[in-house]
């Protein structure tokens, strides 16, 4: 096995950090593996915020519900960015060219939200590879979604950018024990040509890996794995701020058939 495959594989979610600032070289070469990821385009729909104030970590800690946060010593903001070329194309009159052309002006719609979105996990997943090979752990935080006006105030965000994932990194404690979470078998995620339903006998053979993760809550509970990853995945406090957030954070996006200046 080469080195990369070797490090895809061992890699974990971080979320304890050895008390070391990240070296300045090394923060520098994540930035640049990040800036070389694929692209839309080559129009980088995307933006980044090094978020360094303590006060605004310690705010992500209790917006997000993870106090490690708080404690990392780099945390980088992706954001699916297209105000930057709709502000490009505001200042370069493309509306009035566009009546002039018989054109319709459109701002971003939900399409380019989506290719945004990718933009910036592609980035993030090369910092984080980037990091790895460094002896930087990292840990992605989607709860970024929720909060949507203390976030959006926090930041400062317009109408066309989207805070869709924050990723911790810090150097991996000295004392730390590398506990991997198991993963799905690859014949119930990759599919030959065609996308393949699972029967119910073919789910419960699938979750059957990760059933043992969750044996001893569940039998404090009493309820089965179904019920359980529905109650917290679908109707928990965190999902359900997530959805009313993530609702918020769509609206400028859904407006594509008017202007917005």
């Amino acid at each position: 096995m080469n080195e990369t495959l070797s490090l895809l594989g061992t890699r974990m979610s971080l979320r304890r950090y050895a008390d070391r600032t990240i070296v300045p070289k090394h923060k520098e070469q994540i930035l640049q593996c990040m800036l070389r990821a694929p692209t839309a385009g080559n129009m980088m729909l995307y933006s980044v915020i090094d978020v360094t104030d303590p006060s605004q970590k310690g705010k992500l800690a209790e917006t997000c519900g993870h106090p490690f946060i708080a404690k990392a010593p780099l945390v980088l903001l992706f954001l699916a960015d297209l105000q930057r070329w709709h502000d490009y194309y505001l200042s370069h009159e493309i509306p009035a060219y566009c009546v002039k052309a018989k054109l319709e002006f459109r701002p971003p719609d939900a399409g380019k939200l989506l290719m945004a979105c990718c933009d910036a996990l592609i980035a993030a997943q090369n910092a984080a590879v980037a990091a790895e090979s460094l002896g930087i752990g990292s840990c992605y935080i989607g709860d970024i979604l929720g909060a949507h006006d203390q976030h959006r105030e926090m930041f400062g965000l317009p109408d066309f950018v989207l805070p869709i994932t924050l990723l911790c990194f810090g150097y991996y404690p000295d004392d730390l024990e590398r506990r991997q979470s198991a993963r799905f078998e690859s014949r119930y995620i990759v599919f030959r040509d065609q996308y393949r339903r699972l029967s119910g006998s073919a789910s419960d053979a699938m979750l059957s890996g990760i059933q043992a993760k969750f044996a001893d809550f569940l039998s404090k509970k009493q309820r089965t794995l179904a019920e359980q990853t529905y109650r917290g995945f679908t109707l928990g406090e965190t999902a359900l701020e997530q959805a009313r957030s993530v609702q918020q954070w769509l609206e400028p996006w859904m407006k594509a058939g008017t202007f917005v200046d």
